[in-house]
């Protein structure tokens, strides 16, 4: 056999061989639990929760949660079914580090899988008001991601490829299964049935700059965004649930000491949904929690979680209680969309 022949059949087996390679190492790593979720996204949170629901479809999916880490970490979804008396299932799809123009995004792909909503919550802290007009809007592919949790055809392996990450499977194949199972881990990524995460994490498990938070940047291009959301949700008559969340005394002590922009964001966000069919909850006025209520600059512990998730649904029931109905309905919304525009 000449060199040349050598050659080619050696490359021709490396071509081949290598993939085969990865794959059985991929099908290994899964079959012990130790392999992350391909990166959609490349944030742990969305592609692990992705994961979720291709091996565990929600059917009938009536609420959605839709928001940053505020969301994601801030809403029981059994709490808030029971509470508004809902048939179908809630979904939580908080990510952490979203901005106001990627929820919009975020909500409009899975709102066209998931047809059956008729509200969506955003649990909104003033982190999600920054970098609107640089950051990118479009943060996953919706047809690569839709196909994922189809859980058809392609199968995992061809995710895996196609979003190959060698290194960030080599540095978490030792971490996932802890992170899938724990609460007490920034990083968790251990959902409730519902997609909700909720965590308990020790102030020594925190590093003092997320303790501290990041500055206030309300960033213009944001709450046009916002409002582009209220309107997108108003003509298709689903509930829109605005709420900003309860805030860290401490963090809102050192980033903005004499509450100039916390009126400033709340006068903005007046603005921008006045004349559509959102409701507004402020539940960082109404309920005023205590330093010790949170986790780190933003997130609420597990049970205060829980007493924000029965305020909202108690709150909301007393807003759209009606003499022919208890809970918010698409046709309600539609109606007063329509309403507001006259």
């Amino acid at each position: 056999m000449s060199a040349a022949s050598k050659f080619l059949i050696g490359l021709l087996a490396g071509a081949v061989g290598l993939p085969l390679c990865l794959a059985v190492v991929f099908v290994g790593l899964d079959a012990f639990g130790m392999l992350k979720a391909p990166p959609f996204s490349n944030r742990l949170s969305f592609d692990e929760k992705l994961r979720v629901l291709r091996a565990d479809p929600p059917q009938n999916v009536e609420a959605l949660f839709a928001g940053s880490s505020t969301t994601l970490h801030g809403v029981d979804g059994e709490v808030l079914r029971t509470e508004l008396g809902l048939d179908g299932d809630v979904l939580n799809l908080g990510v952490q580090d979203l901005r106001v123009n990627q929820i919009r995004f975020l909500v409009s792909v899975f709102l066209d899988h998931f047809p059956t909503v008729e509200h969506v919550m955003m649990v909104s802290t003033l982190l999600d008001y920054k970098n609107c007009g640089s950051v990118e809007t479009a943060f996953f592919k919706p047809e690569d991601v839709i196909d994922y949790i189809h859980g058809g055809w392609p199968p995992d392996l061809y995710y895996y490829f196609r979003y190959l990450d060698l290194q960030g499977t080599v540095k978490r194949m030792t971490q996932i299964g802890r992170l899938r199972n724990t609460i007490h881990d920034l990083e968790s990524v251990s959902f409730d049935p519902h997609g909700s995460l909720l965590l308990d994490v020790p102030r020594d498990g925190v590093i003092d700059r997320v303790w501290d938070g990041d500055p206030i940047t309300l960033d213009e291009p944001c709450y046009p965004s916002l409002r582009a959301l209220a309107d997108d949700l108003g003509e298709q008559g689903i509930n829109f649930i605005f709420v900003i969340a309860p805030m860290r005394p401490g963090y809102l002590a050192g980033r903005d000491p004499d509450g100039a922009l916390l009126a400033e964001h709340r006068t903005r966000v007046r603005a921008a949904l006045s004349g559509t069919a959102a409701m507004v909850i402020d539940a960082h006025a109404a309920l005023e929690m205590p330093e010790e209520a949170f986790f780190d600059a933003y997130h609420l512990k597990r049970d205060k979680a829980q007493k924000l998730s029965r305020f909202l649904g108690e709150r909301i029931t007393t807003l759209t209680a009606g003499p022919e109905r208890s809970q918010p309905s698409r046709a309600a919304a539609a109606q007063a969309q329509a309403h507001r525009r006259n």
